[in-house]
């Protein structure tokens, strides 16, 4: 079968050669076509087993999770530059904030990978005053409730650690209570002791703790006050007694005690048994006598004794420990 010229522009061509030339150029045309839409080349592939180590720029916490086009862009893998501001630009990465702190030095030797927003910070090398950056805006400032004052933030504060701040009292004006009201400083507690005198009259500046307390304006009893809770009271091994604080201790020095024994009921050793108050000693004279048949209330230490009833030598207690023994000159 032949194909008779069509519009005068071919010669008759066999079916079958004419079938397979349109499959040809169909091919052609598809090939071409295919070329001109192919996606770029890709960068090449990390080779397998790469140790991104050897480099000299270990890739580390934060920097495990960032894709390789961030620093290797156009798959150039060579000569990347390693210094944390030619990718943190702005652009790749988040670069430095308008408001950052004035400053020339490099980024890592205040921030780290671990976490970019912890920065370490050597303020020697801060340009200025404290109040240069510390104002509230580029790093925190004196908050509302910081006590009133035109002192610079170094007189109080140090760079190391600020929020423990030594302070001079001795430019303040006015009372401790202006500050010291529970809200600018620490004020007075709920326990304190009940008075309406100033801090100052018993607290000193140097020492808050270190309290002078004249008892003389005090009025009321001991106890009322000292009852365990809003001072020392009695302990538990006090000597049994309902008398009054003030009848045995003083205020000045509360563990000097004078003890009027008149007024005491049963025998010396009910309280003088070593434990509520001083008993025998360990090279006491042997006896089974009462305290008292020897010693004396007003002095303790002032003794008479009875020879008339001791029983043995006198060297059984006149041996130089329990009772004075012969000299060496005797």
């Amino acid at each position: 079968m032949t194909l008779e010229r069509a519009h005068g522009g071919f010669a008759a061509i066999p079916c079958r050669r004419l079938a397979l030339l349109i499959a040809v150029l169909l091919l052609a045309f598809l090939a071409g076509a295919s070329q001109s839409t192919a996606a770029p080349a890709r960068p090449p592939a990390v080779p397998a087993g790469f140790d991104h180590l050897k480099t000299g720029f270990p890739l580390t916490d934060a920097h495990k999770a960032v894709t390789c086009e961030s620093c290797h862009s156009g798959g150039v893998f060579k000569s990347t530059p390693r210094e944390c501001a030619s990718c943190h630009d702005g652009k790749r990465a988040p670069g430095k904030p308008s408001g950052h702190v004035p400053t020339s030095g490099q980024c890592d030797d205040c921030h780290g990978v671990v976490a970019w927003s912890a920065a370490r910070f050597n303020h020697a090398d801060a340009p200025g005053d404290c109040a240069s950056c510390h104002n509230g805006t580029t790093a925190t400032g004196k908050p509302g409730s910081h006590i009133k004052t035109t002192a610079a933030c170094d007189s109080c504060h140090a760079s190391t650690s600020w929020a423990a701040a030594r302070f001079d009292h001795a430019g303040i004006s006015g009372g401790c209570a202006s500050c010291h009201n529970g809200t600018t400083a620490a004020g007075k507690p709920n326990g304190h002791i009940v008075t309406a005198a100033a801090c100052e009259n018993c607290h000193v500046s140097s020492a808050w703790t270190t309290v002078k307390f004249d008892h003389g304006s005090v009025a009321g009893a001991c106890a009322s006050c000292h009852n365990g809770t809003t001072a020392k009271g009695k302990p538990t091994g006090h000597v049994a007694t309902s008398a009054a604080c003030d009848n045995c201790h003083v205020p000045a020095a509360w563990t000097t005690v004078k003890c009027d024994h008149g007024s005491v009921t049963g025998t010396c050793a009910s309280c003088h048994n070593g434990t509520t108050a001083k008993g025998k000693p360990t090279g006491h004279v042997a006896t089974s006598a009462a305290c008292d048949n020897c010693h004396t209330t007003a002095n303790w230490t002032t003794v008479r004794f009875d020879h008339g009833s001791v029983t043995g030598t006198c060297a059984s207690c006149h041996n130089g420990t329990t009772a004075p023994g012969k000299t060496a000159t005797h």
